[in-house]
């Protein structure tokens, strides 16, 4: 919802819910890791978001365990933020998957233009890491 710049209000009304449910969701969510939704409302809500119900009961991962590998100097404040940049395709964000995780597994994450962007995003990578990228870029090009 975070990437939607969704507030609970906005959700609720999405819902056809009271804003009080909503926060309902939020806050047991975090506590007990699910929530009872009813089916209807689920729906409801995947149809004005122009997305399949099932995302909505998918299991979703724990990304604070990741944080500390992609945010360490707190140019995102948080994982959310990180992933909603990456999905604009913000060059630093980029960037900063590329340097921690190369170009292979990248690719698989965003899409095989990661490559194709290496020349605009290169100079937000660490310098000794973006030499070794800059040898085997011409390797994933193709």
């Amino acid at each position: 919802m975070k990437i939607r710049n969704l507030n609970r209000a906005q959700i609720a009304k999405c819902a056809g819910i009271s804003r009080a449910a909503v926060t309902k969701w939020f806050s047991k969510g975090q506590t007990i890791n699910w929530v009872n939704v009813e089916t209807k409302t689920i729906i409801r809500l995947a149809e004005h978001l122009h997305v399949p119900p099932e995302i909505f009961l998918q299991t979703r991962v724990n990304l604070a365990r990741m944080s500390h590998r992609f945010l360490w100097d707190r140019l995102y404040p948080d994982m959310e933020s990180f992933i909603e940049a990456l999905s604009k395709h913000d060059l630093p964000a980029v960037a900063r998957l590329v340097q921690i995780v190369g170009f292979k597994e990248a690719k698989d994450i965003i899409g095989k233009g990661i490559v194709e962007l290496f020349p605009q995003y290169k100079q937000f990578i660490k310098p000794m890491r973006r030499k070794e990228l800059e040898i085997l870029w011409p390797r994933f090009e193709k």
